[in-house]
């Protein structure tokens, strides 16, 4: 059963009433994400608030806007980021990012959004809205995206494997394409199951990646990754 509280290096998440908790895809989705000359930052289904979080480690002189539209999550999302060192430059908004309205674009959205459409809905309802695309379909994510970035903002995304071409398409109608691209195995000898993807509207060569988390079992960690989180994780 997953702890009440997830401790970082530099932070610490209450987690137990958010309806998912912190796992391995937001970490290392967090970590992966480009956040070179960004200055205003907004993370869509923010959860416990880590995302947001983690941005605001990352990229110091940024500022966040958090969006989440369960009110439990919401509010300890809001309180994650109250007790962080960032408390002063990330916020948290209970709302449905499709109704989000911003005077200035963002330079950088990421999501790591609910993304299992066609699989059985989530008996827990909250755990259905937070993992299932009954709520956020990609259409309505890639419409949210393309109204709140900026011209030349970039766009940033963690899915199953067998669902990229779903979202690059729906993507590309609102022109904004691939630039970057990570494949993920969870074990080596196993295969990807995710894939990490940026976007922005001029396109250009796709910068391929891959990248497996560990060698042959549990904490059996690979360099690579053990490096991609060193500054967050404890014990790495």
């Amino acid at each position: 059963m997953p702890k009440p509280s997830f401790r970082f290096k530099q932070f610490t998440i209450q987690q137990d009433r958010c309806a998912l908790k912190v796992g391995t895809d937001g970490v290392l989705f967090g970590a992966w994400v480009n956040y070179d000359g960004v200055q205003r930052i907004l993370d869509i289904g923010t959860g416990t608030g880590v995302l947001a979080l983690i941005a605001a480690q990352r990229r110091a002189t940024a500022t966040i806007d958090a969006v989440e539209i369960d009110d439990a999550a919401a509010e300890q999302a809001t309180e994650n980021a109250a007790a962080s060192p960032w408390s002063d430059r990330v916020r948290v908004h209970r709302m449905d990012v499709r109704r989000m309205k911003t005077s200035e674009p963002f330079d950088l959205v990421i999501c790591n959004p609910p993304y299992y459409a066609g699989y059985s809905t989530a008996a827990d309802q909250r755990v259905g809205v937070a993992k299932h695309s009954d709520e956020l379909l990609f259409p309505d994510l890639i419409q949210a995206v393309d109204r709140l970035l900026s011209p030349d903002g970039r766009f940033a995304v963690i899915i199953p494997l067998n669902r990229e071409k779903h979202l690059v398409r729906e993507a590309r109608l609102s022109g904004l394409i691939p630039i970057r691209r990570c494949v993920v195995k969870y074990v080596a000898h196993r295969p990807a199951k995710r894939v990490l993807l940026e976007f922005d509207r001029a396109g250009g060569v796709v910068l391929e990646e891959a990248l497996t988390i560990e060698n042959t079992g549990p904490f059996d960690y690979t360099p690579e990754y053990r490096a991609l989180i060193s500054d967050l994780m404890l014990n790495f």
